[in-house]
């Protein structure tokens, strides 16, 4: 006594895609979702990493920069202090336009650029004039 299934040439071919076809479900499920998350955290702890020194480095030649050219003192190292400070007051005021923004549109934000560029423009044109 044979079945039906049992005498279809195709039987054992399609049995095997099903089961290759659950496989694959579940593979998709696990496997594939875990892999796109790991990636995910990988690239972010790298891009904050890079991002950090970014930072760093462009924190550190502001502050150079501002110590060379700052119209108090007479070059690098003379005048330290104010070139913190002025770094510290840039930052301060974009800090502070974002903290404003953070509920609202992003024109706190804006003001606070545009803010800095005028404080970062007088302060060169006094330092060229003078």
């Amino acid at each position: 006594m044979t079945t039906e299934q049992e005498t279809e040439p195709d039987w054992a071919a399609k049995q095997t895609d099903r089961v290759i076809d659950v496989i694959d479900k579940v593979k998709a499920q696990t496997t594939d979702r875990a892999v796109t998350v790991l990636r995910a955290v990988v690239f972010g702890l790298v891009i904050a990493v890079l991002g950090i020194a970014a930072a760093t480095i462009f924190l550190v030649a502001v502050v150079r920069m501002a110590d060379a050219y700052l119209p108090i003192g007479a070059g690098v190292g003379d005048a330290t202090w104010a070139a913190h400070l002025f770094a510290g007051s840039l930052l301060s005021i974009l800090g502070l336009g974002a903290w404003l923004s953070r509920r609202s549109s992003s024109r706190p934000l804006l003001g606070a650029a545009i803010l800095d560029l005028v404080i970062i423009v007088v302060v060169v044109c006094y330092g060229l004039f003078s």
